[in-house]
């Protein structure tokens, strides 16, 4: 097709008209020009135990009480363990001295406090109050094929026009080639087939017109690339520095850098972060000098 021949409205095309969907992270919000808007796609990847399942939770959580309806579906986390991570959130920053991981919280270990019984009821409260309405859970089954996900966030663009699905995990998907069974039986015929094929269906997803939070290990990093529109790892700071408080790791805190490696919004940098995992936190931080 000549290009002559082809209309494009590029404000349009961008999201440009709407908001863009914040990420929590104000650094990370002017990488991406101002936050997620529809069509992008956000891979967060890292080595096990360094917080992408606590950064996306967030910014589903973010996402939400921006007013955006937001998405969280995982394979691994049922609902009642993402409450417990958000309610563990509300709880640290109303009441910091509280010392309490989210999974004393999903156990109901903590419940049998009588004095910490009415804070964690609040921290409950207030999660639900401020993204009740806004934020949505899906505990999805073993391989889900990505066409289920791409079924339920349609269900919510008739809601708003501010949509954000985060997904955590794409090795726990089955990828939904368009095509015959036999396609997509040889696409999913590796672990490697399958992420690559699910992420070009994520991506798919979020050109329909919303925006997509994905996280995959970082040996997945290569196969994400092709699809998503902009490729961050979680991993150690290249520059030791910043002590950690002792009353905080308890709750599992460390200080990571979010380097963005691929970027088609903006610029590539890196955003130093602090994440107390146990407290379903990720600040970011400023490096000292």
């Amino acid at each position: 097709m000549a290009l002559s021949s082809v209309q494009i409205d590029v404000t349009t095309r961008l999201g440009a008209p709407r908001p863009a969907i914040t990420t929590g992270l104000p650094a990370l919000d002017r990488l991406l020009g101002g936050g997620l808007r529809p069509g992008t796609v956000l891979g967060l990847v890292s080595e096990p135990g360094f917080g992408r399942t606590t950064l996306a939770l967030l910014m589903a959580y973010m996402a939400a009480r921006s007013k955006a309806v937001s998405l969280f579906t995982a394979v691994a986390l049922d609902d009642t363990e993402v409450v417990a991570r958000l309610a563990a959130r509300a709880l640290h920053r109303e009441h910091p001295d509280a010392q309490v991981p989210y999974g004393a919280i999903w156990s109901g270990q903590a419940l049998q406090d009588p004095e910490l019984m009415p804070q964690l009821l609040d921290a409950v409260d207030t999660v639900t109050r401020k993204v009740g309405s806004h934020l949505y859970l899906h505990r999805a089954s073993s391989l889900e094929p990505t066409g289920a996900l791409a079924e339920r966030a349609a269900q919510l663009w008739s809601r708003s026009d501010r949509v954000l699905l985060a997904v955590d995990d794409i090795e726990g998907l089955y990828a939904s080639a368009d095509g015959s069974a036999s396609k997509q039986a040889a696409v999913n015929a590796t672990l490697e087939g399958r992420v690559a094929q699910a992420a070009f269906d994520l991506k798919a997803i979020a050109e329909q017109g919303c925006a997509v939070v994905v996280t995959a290990l970082s040996r997945h990093a290569e196969l994400l690339a092709p699809s998503v529109t902009v490729l961050a790892e979680l991993r150690a700071p290249a520059v030791m520095d910043g002590a950690i408080p002792e009353a905080l790791l308890a709750l599992g805190a460390r200080n990571v850098e979010l380097l963005v490696t691929k970027n088609r919004l903006g610029a590539t940098g890196v955003v130093q972060l602090r994440l107390m995992p146990a407290a379903g936190l990720a600040e970011e931080r400023i490096r000292s000098e």
